[in-house]
């Protein structure tokens, strides 16, 4: 009859013990709790959500890693953007140089001349100030306005 008694309460003490009481790597846990534990599943059910956290961790870390490669991918677009919108600038820069130079060395001095010449120098002050792409290609285009005029003043030049 002992036996059943003793029986009975291991029985009644497994149903007792609660999931959260059934840690794998309790330091000591008595005998009474590790058998509630594996009776009352208690140990299965600790097992079961650490592999729940574990795959969710994994999904986390994969959805993590897909944002980093998007990020990066984002700023190596952005990175050639402005590298090429930087070399669109200087050689607009250097083409607007070169027709300063070209005016300034020419052999006449006359009123229409001089103020061609403060109009390079004022697009040559915004071109250093461009910061998008619409500015550059503003400046690309009183550039190609300005070789046009100058053009035309070498033209008369040489007529006259």
């Amino acid at each position: 009859m002992r036996k059943y008694v003793l029986l009975a309460s291991l029985l009644l003490a497994g149903c007792t013990t609660s999931p959260q009481e059934c840690d794998l790597h309790a330091q000591d846990p008595s005998f009474i709790t590790k058998l509630s534990c594996a009776t009352s599943g208690g140990y299965r059910q600790k097992v079961d959500e650490q592999e729940h956290q574990i795959l969710q961790s994994q999904r986390d870390n994969k959805i993590a890693r897909q944002d980093l490669a998007d990020t990066q991918k984002r700023e190596q677009t952005s990175s050639q953007k402005l590298t090429d919108e930087q070399t669109r600038l200087k050689a607009a820069q250097s083409d607007l140089a070169q027709t300063l130079k070209k005016l300034q060395s020419g052999k006449v001095n006359n009123k229409q001349r001089q103020q061609e010449i403060k109009q390079l120098q004022e697009l040559q002050r915004q071109s250093q100030q461009a910061s998008s792409a619409s500015e550059i290609t503003a400046i690309e285009k009183k550039i190609a306005d300005a070789k046009k005029r100058v053009a035309a003043l070498e033209q008369a030049n040489t007529l006259q």
